[in-house]
């Protein structure tokens, strides 16, 4: 029967294409040469119009026949699929060649049309998306349909298409969505560190443009606004509403900016949004306010069910800090210590003086409550190793560094593992230790990425310290019993750490960065020894200027790549960085170099650009002036390009 049918089309398809043919050839030329023929030329065309008629009258017939059979006792299923309200049709590639009551009363106007072209009919329907799961959607006229449509075997391919009317539905549907609550967390983030220091009046002034400005947007966009203590709003708003945020880039955070004048007031903003209720987009807007402000602050982000979105975040945060929060954490890192029967702590990947120094300041704690401390390194991968050198010199650090793989036999139930200088499994020495070990403390001063561990007993983050060794200094102030006292080794260790960060205190050192260096200075630390950590030898100087000199320049960004560099030549590539901010136009660099699978790039910048931004785009991080990445399994001209794009991106 599927043969009969395909060869009854194609033969309808020959007679109307030879009919056609004969009538506009013949009875053209019949009319142009004589035209007392034209009525013979009329009575062909009308007799070519019957026989279509009724091919396709014949041919819809014959479908119906076979969709339905044709016994008498299938009388009654027939005549309730003809009048089914829903609407059918049966169509053969492009063709509608049969259809049910209901189709030619809502699409055809209550008129048969045979053979009809399905783009006529439906120009926007996708016959064969409407034969996955969820079927196509369609719009005709101001009705929403879904169609469904069964698969077609080789042989016929025939589709069944059915038009499901869920106009209400999707409407409702719509609505739903677009009044669904969108929570937004606003905090001033400079409130009590530049504020403060105003005239009352001129505060008062300040805040009350503020919540002005705050409360008519608000209130425009038809939300709720509520302001709790002195600086911070929880705003309401429909998702509807929220988009004019979401597509203005939240201009509200130059909006702040411009009515502070000449005064530093900037805003972080936490967004919820995509909860199930009230309840957990709140807690979703205090997460993202959270994250926004140990990134730095001056940034909204948005959190949903599915991560976290960024806008702003280009300047340089204001120090912010409380030594009631720090000595809250030591008391907490004292504790919890004492409660661990041994304790390892690992740095980041390629591990430098701010990790190295950190780590041995934390280990120098640990033993002065005569608990084990191991620091987990691998010595053939990292920048540091005059400085690890210098520290086993000290008595009773000599076995201080052990590998990864010897730490994991260290491993106990009550072990507990403490990293510094990074915030994230996937750039510490090692994940494996990090997914053994139950117990975490975190103490770190990068801006805040959305991969960050979340499983600590005690987590100290502060984006606004200039080190991770600086955090750790001030740590052992309120830890360490006051007849205690760090070693020489043990302060040169972590003064090397803040001095590396601060580029020899010109960058992000505040006074409590000088104070912890006050602090380290009165530890009877050599600072000529310190300063032969940064010494270097005359290959990674030479491999440095290579570096300097191969630099090309894209859009104020001066980017540098190479290959030919070893293991032993890595330590040139973070000065290298460091180098080329000194030419003349140069707003960031980033140099980036092939080591086997990996390149590992290195950004650098004077604040200007976020290069944490930059790198975030490529799976690292770090914090407006200096950060890193690393790529897998790309060639120098795939990370240069996906460089470039970091760049595009960051200009928009």
């Amino acid at each position: 029967m599927n043969k009969k049918f395909k060869n009854k089309f194609i033969s309808t398809d020959i007679l109307i294409l030879v009919l056609s043919f004969v009538a506009l050839a013949f009875g053209g030329a019949l009319a142009y040469l004589n035209p007392s023929y034209a009525g013979v030329v009329a009575l062909g065309i009308i007799i070519i119009v019957v026989l279509i008629f009724c091919n396709a009258h014949t041919a819809r017939k014959f479908v119906k026949s076979i969709f339905y059979g044709s016994g008498k006792h299938s009388n009654m299923q027939q005549l309730s699929f003809e009048k089914l309200n829903v609407p059918v049709a049966i169509i053969s590639k492009d063709t509608i060649v049969w259809y049910n009551d209901s189709f030619r009363d809502k699409f055809l106007n209550g008129k048969d049309s045979y053979l009809i072209q399905l783009e006529k009919v439906l120009p926007d329907f996708d016959l064969d998306h409407s034969c996955e799961e969820n079927g196509a959607d369609i719009v005709i006229g101001e009705k929403e349909y879904t169609v469904y449509s069964s698969i077609p075997n080789d042989e016929s391919k025939l589709w069944v298409s059915y038009f499901i009317d869920d106009t209400q539905y999707k409407t409702d549907q719509r609505e739903y969505r677009l009044t669904r609550p969108v929570i937004m967390q606003i905090a001033v983030d400079t409130y009590d560190d530049v504020l403060k220091d105003l005239k009352e009046s001129t505060r008062a002034q300040i805040m009350a443009r503020l919540d002005q400005m705050i409360e008519d947007l608000v209130v425009y966009n038809n939300g709720l606004v509520n302001k709790y203590g002195t600086s911070r709003y929880t705003v309401v708003l429909e998702d509807r509403k929220y988009q004019s945020f979401y597509d203005n880039q939240f201009k509200l955070l130059q909006d702040a900016k411009a009515i502070g004048g000449e005064y530093n007031v900037t805003l972080s903003i936490g967004v919820g949004k995509g909860g199930v209720d009230f309840a957990e987009n709140d807690m979703l807007s205090r997460q993202a306010l959270d994250m926004a402000l140990g990134r730095g602050g001056d940034q909204a982000v948005v959190k949903t069910t599915d991560g976290y979105e960024f806008f702003g975040g280009n300047s340089r945060s204001v120090e912010k800090r409380s030594k009631v929060r720090s000595r809250i954490v030591a008391n907490a890192l004292k504790d919890v210590v004492l409660q661990s029967d041994n304790v390892l702590i690992m740095g980041h990947k390629m591990s430098d003086l701010d990790s190295v120094g950190s780590a041995v300041g934390l280990a120098s704690i640990v033993r002065c409550f005569e608990r084990r401390a191991n620091i987990v390194i691998d010595e053939n991968k990292t920048l540091a190793k005059s400085l690890i050198d210098w520290v086993k010199q000290d008595e009773g650090m000599e076995n201080l560094f052990i590998t990864p793989e010897k730490a994991a036999n260290l491993i106990e139930k009550n072990t507990l593992l403490i990293i510094t200088d990074t915030h994230t499994a996937k750039m510490a020495e090692s994940t494996n230790i990090c997914e053994l070990c139950s117990k975490k403390v975190i103490i770190d001063h990068h801006r805040k990425m959305v991969d960050y561990i979340t499983d600590t007993v005690v987590s100290y983050h502060e984006p606004y310290a200039s080190s991770a060794s600086e955090l750790v200094t001030e740590l052992i102030q309120y830890i360490l019993p006051t007849n205690a006292k760090l070693s020489p080794i043990q302060a040169g260790a972590l003064l090397s750490g803040i001095m590396l960060d601060t580029r020899n205190f010109s960058e992000k050192a505040g006074v409590r960065t000088f104070e912890a260096a006050a602090y380290l200075r009165r530890q009877s630390v050599d600072t000529t020894k310190i300063m032969r950590l940064f010494a270097i030898p005359k290959e990674i100087y030479s491999a440095k200027a290579t570096l300097v000199n191969s630099a090309e320049t894209y859009k104020g960004v001066a980017i540098s790549m190479s290959d030919e560099f070893s293991q032993e030549l890595s330590l040139a590539v973070p000065q290298a960085a460091n180098d080329l901010l000194m030419l003349e136009g140069v707003e960031a660099s980033v140099v980036a170099i092939l080591a086997g699978d990996t390149v590992r790039i290195s950004a650098r910048s004077l604040g200007g650009m976020n290069v944490q931004v930059l790198m975030e785009y490529l799976g690292g991080g770090g914090h407006l002036s200096m950060a890193g990445a690393q790529l897998k399994d790309v060639t120098l001209e795939q990370a240069k390009a996906k460089i470039c794009e970091s760049i595009d991106n960051y200009k928009k």
